[in-house]
């Protein structure tokens, strides 16, 4: 990746955490509460991106809006009990965030998720990686959340960067629709949970199909 860039923006789920077993998880224990019939697996995944709210809303579609206002703090409460039953890093993240931070005094690397910052917070502690992560900006710190460039525009504020030296790195066209809009790089995660067909049609400048990726 370009040498003159020194802010890396990452997505979480897809990009530094394999998190979708633990999602869609929590998902079917909602709809269980509701004896409503279990999703799959990959239907519930599809449903990741938006945040909680909208996967909530995709998850029970078929289902009234109060139902989905009493399943939605169901769901955020048993996920964050249970985030981090069979969720993990994926390959060489460590490895990777610890390089960029030895390598380079300049660099500044942040996450902009729309999960829930208290689930990040926890999730990325526990994994042993938080530390690496100057700045985390979650749908708590904006208006609007991504594909919006709130976020992303927020973290290159606070870091007094600008959006020529950032990159976006997120595994969904929403990552990369919200770093264009910021005028930062994109890169593509292409092994996340995000639908890799549409991640390629997005064009991002950039795609990896492994974290180490972008040191190289």
């Amino acid at each position: 990746m370009e040498s003159e860039l020194n802010v890396l923006i990452f997505d979480l789920d897809g990009v530094i955490i394999n998190s979708g077993a633990d999602i869609a998880n929590a998902v079917n224990h909602t709809r269980r509460l509701f004896d409503r019939p279990l999703l799959s697996n990959d239907e519930i995944i599809s449903y990741v991106g938006y945040g909680a709210e909208a996967l909530i809303r995709c998850s029970f579609k078929e289902c009234s809006e109060d139902l989905i206002q009493k399943a939605l703090p169901l769901y955020l409460q048993y996920y964050l009990d249970n985030a981090m039953i069979e969720t993990s890093l994926y390959p060489n993240v460590k490895e990777t965030l610890e390089d960029l931070k030895e390598r380079r005094e300049d660099i500044k690397i942040a996450l902009v998720t729309n999960k829930p910052e208290v689930i990040t917070e926890k999730i990325l502690a526990g994994l042993g990686v938080r530390q690496y992560f100057d700045l985390i900006v979650g749908p708590e710190s904006v208006k609007k959340m991504k594909p919006d460039p709130e976020g992303i525009i927020k973290v290159l504020n606070t870091l007094g960067r600008s959006s020529k030296q950032a990159v976006m790195i997120g595994d969904s066209h929403i990552d990369i629709e919200a770093g264009r809009c910021a005028g930062t790089k994109t890169c593509g995660a292409a092994y996340g949970l995000g639908d890799k067909e549409e991640l390629i049609k997005s064009n991002p400048d950039f795609v990896i199909n492994n974290i180490n990726e972008v040191i190289t």
